[in-house]
């Protein structure tokens, strides 16, 4: 998801969420206010109701001074509803037609909150609808210094719920409608400004960069003037490409300068080589019998004298390295033709070379590189394996690739801090064959693997 997408989605619902949030805490202090206010006007209702009709005869409720009561009711209008409750709470008398009255007693702890005037609102049972919670004022009936009674007032009665339920939450949902428009006007305009002010001209730069790649980075004096938000990259982006322009012009001369260098160096290397080659091919002809060490020495002289070749060939062409030549190439062949150059070395330290490789050996590579590879390893354990040990190549064949492994032995006393031109040339040429070297290393050992693919 891009930065568009998420900052709209982030700006939307973050205000959708603070609407919420907003409007469930004003609904919620708008309800609590509104109970406190009709609780507190109505405090003393129940108790102006008890003083001015006697409400008890002898132990019994006095049923004239209810009607009374009951008659004063509906002068004050059908949101209040009132209740005759003995001292444990069950409902003795009410002015509700029949059937209304669906819970048989009331719940004594709010009313004794209310009589301790604690603070406001309080909520008590709803004999109509019971689980329900409304304001209440309440008056204690007592009788010879004792409570018989409670004069239990109802504020906000059924018809009063109904009323509202009727109304329905139309309103609320109009409210979260605008809220919602007005959330959805303020993501777009925020969207809107930040992709003209901001994204837009980081496309623009972006493209003028993409063209400019291919243009060796030459960029217009002009690059600079962006957005007050993007000039300081647009700044340094342009010291960028001066910097790059001139390490350009020095790799330039630099190139030229190596190009003739190794041009004179190949002339100047190429006449002694040959006459080493005319040399040992001279004495092939002549000698009675094959010398092994002749030979080796005659094949490393056609190697070096190719390889000559091809620099100077690539002094001439202008090009930065040869192209990789794959062809199917035997693993047995390479490593022996490795094993007989490094024939003297491995003898200085009579280090021997056991070697594990299957019958169907054929890789696909440039064998060039891969003579160079493990001329490259071998080197590297020659060197650092104790005398008169030995240096283990195991091979196996799987389905798409070889996996080659080289183990040897570490001489503690072995010269440090000579692998690392050798490793980066290694790394490099597997990276060319589509592998990568592995390495595990202990006090004792040090294994090297790699793959080499059998296919293109």
């Amino acid at each position: 998801m891009n930065f568009k997408l998420r900052l709209l989605l982030l700006t939307g619902m973050w205000f959708a969420l603070s609407a919420l949030l907003i409007g469930s805490l004003f609904n919620y202090q708008q309800q609590v206010i509104e109970q406190r206010t009709q609780q507190t006007l109505h405090r003393e209702l129940a108790a102006h109701m008890r003083d001015d009709n006697p409400l008890m005869h002898g132990t019994d409720y006095n049923p004239d001074a209810l009607k009374s009561i009951f008659h004063t009711l509906m002068l004050l209008g059908p949101d209040f509803e009132i209740y005759f409750l003995d001292q444990q709470g069950n409902i003795r008398s009410h002015a509700a037609p029949e059937g209304k009255v669906q819970a048989s007693n009331v719940n004594l702890i709010p009313i004794r909150q209310f009589l301790a005037n604690q603070p406001l609102p309080i909520l008590g049972d709803d004999p109509r609808n019971p689980g329900g919670k409304k304001v209440f004022s309440v008056a204690p009936i007592r009788q010879y210094d004792s409570v018989i009674g409670y004069l239990y007032v109802v504020i906000g009665s059924e018809q009063r719920t109904l009323l509202a339920s009727q109304e329905g939450n139309q309103p609320v949902y109009n409210m979260m409608a605008i809220s919602l428009l007005l959330i959805l006007g303020f993501s777009l305009l925020t969207y809107r400004l930040v992709r003209q002010t901001l994204l837009q001209p980081i496309e623009t730069v972006t493209q003028n960069l993409r063209e400019q790649a291919g243009n060796d980075f030459r960029l217009r004096p002009d690059f600079v003037n962006q957005v007050p938000e993007l000039k300081p990259i647009a700044k340094h982006l342009y010291l960028m490409a001066q910097r790059i322009q001139q390490q350009f012009l020095q790799l330039q001369q630099e190139e030229k300068n190596r190009r003739e260098l190794l041009m004179q160096l190949s002339h100047d290397l190429k006449t002694p080589l040959s006459s080493i080659l005319g040399y040992l091919e001279t004495w092939q002809l002549q000698a009675p019998s094959p010398d092994p060490l002749i030979e080796t020495a005659h094949r490393n002289a056609h190697k070096l004298a190719e390889q000559l070749s091809q620099q100077l060939e690539l002094a001439r062409s202008q090009k930065h390295v040869p192209e990789p030549h794959f062809e199917p190439v035997r693993l047995t062949q390479i490593i022996r033709e490795t094993q007989e150059s490094l024939a003297i070395d491995a003898e200085k330290k009579h280090l021997s070379l056991s070697l594990s490789i299957p019958d169907i050996d054929t890789v696909y590579g440039d064998k060039q590189l891969l003579l160079r590879l493990f001329s490259n390893l071998f080197e590297n354990a020659i060197r650092h394996a104790p005398a008169y040990s030995t240096i283990q190549l195991q091979a196996e064949h799987h389905q798409h690739d070889v996996a080659v492994q080289i183990t040897n032995q570490i001489d503690p006393d072995a010269p440090s801090g000579s692998m690392g031109l050798g490793m980066r040339i290694i790394q490099s040429i597997l990276v060319i064959h589509h592998s990568h070297l592995k390495t595990k290393r202990d006090t004792r050992h040090y294994l090297q693997s790699f793959d080499l693919p059998i296919s293109a």
